[in-house]
């Protein structure tokens, strides 16, 4: 099997971890996965954007765990990609679970560690809503949660085990005890840079008997490349382009 992810929606088409992202890729054909990140502001509002700043994805500055929702809910999260976008707001989670009813999508929703000094208890709380929320979304979707954070990872798994789990590595990060950080959250998957990612490297964690995934692929030839040598899915912004190395793909 190998899977195709649309990293942050279709994100070389409209601006990242928005709705018209997410519903760019939904209306790719054969697409079944959309990435979004899921990250927590001071008055514990789950809102979908990649960075801990607001600066380089909207036209406001500051830290998300510092500012109120309020502060932030009518900010442009698209008028920096292009002017048609002006309109587009920072998601909550509460509209993806409605984006992903709609469309039929399964998500892999990414948890953000928590920047400041209410880390702990923002960090639980983002798991404890998640969870919850997660009790709205069709049955028929799956549901991948992963992070760089193995803290809430853990927590994921105490709090809503049915769902799969994968620690994501930077590629210089990815030392001798991994095994141990995924047998400490209870996750069987891998998702790793593609930074001098090696054939070797991939046999050595497939052999393990490990899920491998591979983040961000946005070219045809590495990502058929890494599909050849056994990986079992890739991330990417141009999903619309690499689709048909879906399993199963069928264009019509």
């Amino acid at each position: 099997m190998f899977t195709v992810y649309a990293h942050r929606g279709l994100s070389s088409k409209a601006p990242e971890n928005t709705l018209a992202a997410f519903e760019a890729a939904a209306n790719v054909t054969g697409l079944k996965w959309i990435e979004l990140d899921v990250a927590i502001t001071k008055d514990e509002q789950l809102v979908i954007i990649h960075d801990d700043f607001l600066d380089r994805t909207t036209d406001m500055i500051g830290e998300i765990t510092q500012l109120n929702y309020d502060a932030i809910k009518d900010v442009s999260a698209g008028n920096w990609f292009n002017a048609k976008y002006a309109e587009e707001k920072l998601p909550t989670f509460d509209d993806v679970i409605a984006f992903a009813n709609k469309y039929k999508m399964n998500l892999n929703i990414e948890l953000k560690g928590v920047t400041g000094g209410n880390g702990s208890a923002l960090s639980e709380s983002i798991v404890k809503q998640i969870a919850e929320k997660l009790k709205a979304l069709n049955s028929s979707s799956d549901v991948l949660l992963s992070s760089f954070n193995i803290v809430l990872l853990k927590l994921s798994q105490q709090l809503m085990p049915q769902y799969k789990r994968a620690v994501l590595f930077k590629a210089a990060a990815f030392t001798g005890d991994w095994r141990t950080l995924l047998d400490y959250c209870g996750s069987t998957i891998v998702n790793i840079e593609d930074a001098k990612l090696s054939q070797a490297r991939v046999r050595s964690i497939k052999n393990a008997g490990y899920e491998l995934n591979v983040w961000t692929v946005n070219s045809k030839m590495r990502a058929n490349q890494l599909s050849n040598w056994g990986v079992d899915g890739v991330f990417t912004d141009k999903a619309d382009e690499l689709v048909h190395l879906n399993s199963g793909f069928n264009a019509y």
